[in-house]
């Protein structure tokens, strides 16, 4: 048996679990008949029910939580977190407006406890077991927020979070401007979790070494996994997807990513992709293997 840390173990995170039923079935297919390991659920968004269901025939998918405080509306009263929302009492949309917020002083940290907890328990009055957390728009990139979940999940037997810092590479199939800029905000996002990481290994939180996706989010070619794969550092690595149908119940959600949703779920049950990860040794895990 080699050590653990020599071995190359890879998490492919879904996100956005229970968002739309075709974003629950692209999972599910990404786990049955693909390289998808784990998902983060949306606690307060219509196809939750549907994917708390899914997730309890599919026991090898390890599920986490999505915190979302940036789209739709919150589970905790309106009256309880009334600085995480607006004057129609919807999340303010974005992690720069959170930001923003957070710098003037205007969001309060024990309101997004409130909420994180009312999203926790959801997922976990509804039976599930939750392996890790993680967030919508990566909020808890910001470090008050990253304090309110690692200060709260332990309560409720949660040991793992998703660390989205990306080691920034020139890549070569990135000629588009747009996966420049989205490069340039994967490290802005990388600089924020710097903050975090002390904190983090403080409280004993377990995080994958490695995280891969930010930068390559709604631009994925077989190429480019190909590449990812083959140069995978030994520990373990998370890579983040959005697999999806683009189907008219995703017309009717607040989404930028539609098409690539399809793209990624043909990509992550590629047979070309699956050999890939064989060839390379590279042992599939969720985030309760960490």
């Amino acid at each position: 048996m080699h050590n653990a840390h020599q071995t190359k173990r890879l998490i492919v995170n879904a996100d956005d679990f229970g968002l739309t039923s075709g974003v629950n079935r692209a999972i599910i297919e990404g786990h049955t008949r693909g390289a998808v390991t784990s998902a983060t659920l949306m606690a307060n968004m219509p196809a939750f029910d549907a994917a708390v269901s899914l997730a309890k025939d599919h026991s090898s998918l390890g599920v986490g939580l999505h915190f979302n405080i940036t789209q739709g509306r919150p589970l905790a009263a309106a009256s309880r977190v009334s600085s995480l929302i607006d004057g129609r009492g919807e999340f303010w949309g974005t992690s720069t407006a959170i930001l923003r917020r957070i710098l003037a002083g205007r969001l309060k940290i024990e309101e997004v406890v409130i909420e994180l907890r009312a999203q926790i328990e959801k997922a976990l009055n509804a039976g599930l077991r939750l392996t890790h957390v993680d967030s919508h728009k990566h909020t808890h990139a910001l470090p008050q927020i990253c304090d309110a979940i690692v200060s709260t999940i332990k309560e409720y037997r949660i040991n793992a979070v998703r660390a989205p810092r990306e080691r920034w590479r020139f890549d070569r199939g990135a000629e588009s401007f747009k996966i420049i800029t989205q490069s340039a905000g994967a490290f802005g996002i990388s600089q924020f979790c710097r903050v975090s990481d002390a904190r983090l290994k403080k409280s004993g939180v377990k995080t994958p070494d490695f995280f891969f996706g930010v930068a390559r989010t709604g631009f994925w070619t077989q190429p480019w996994l190909i590449d990812l794969i083959e140069r995978l550092p030994a520990g373990a690595s998370e890579l983040m997807c959005h697999p999806g149908y683009d189907d008219a119940e995703l017309d009717g959600v607040k989404t930028r990513l539609r098409a690539s949703r399809a793209n990624e779920l043909r990509l992550l049950t590629d047979p070309d992709v699956v050999a890939k990860l064989k060839e390379n040794g590279v042992k599939l895990i969720n985030f309760s293997d960490l």
